[in-house]
């Protein structure tokens, strides 16, 4: 039930967070695209759907990176004498804390950077 919760809430928090980058992008759009192209505004729904496509088509995988990431790791544990095994077991096992610090000021940097891209758009948006 743990892991459940812990992969749920990771969904949330993506949603959320890629919910109001869709906000910020379509603010962008109807006050600096619309009056200057002369284009259509365009709806929340409609730029999260475009936000989505754009990562669809421009998503890559990290598969060969990851493989040759894991293949390095192999070597330098042949590499190292049977003494200092147990140290390089405490190195490499995965640690929960360090994963979700990394995943907070992942999300924190991309709520802060959209603020920031809202707020100077928008005074920009009112002197143009």
């Amino acid at each position: 039930m743990g892991a459940f919760l812990k992969w749920s809430s990771v969904v949330v928090i993506g949603m959320v967070v890629g919910c109001y980058t869709a906000f910020v992008a379509e603010c962008y759009w109807n006050w600096f695209v619309v009056p200057a192209l002369h284009a259509s505004e365009v709806s929340f729904l409609q730029m999260l759907g475009l936000i989505w496509l754009l990562q669809l088509v421009t998503s890559r995988s990290t598969a060969p990176e990851d493989t040759k990431w894991k293949l390095l790791a192999s070597a330098i544990e042949l590499c190292v004498p049977p003494e200092k095994q147990e140290q390089l077991a405490d190195l490499t096992k995965p640690n929960s804390l360090d994963l979700f610090l990394q995943s907070f000021s992942q999300v924190f940097g991309q709520l802060t950077g959209n603020t920031f891209m809202l707020a100077a758009g928008f005074v920009l948006h009112m002197f143009v």
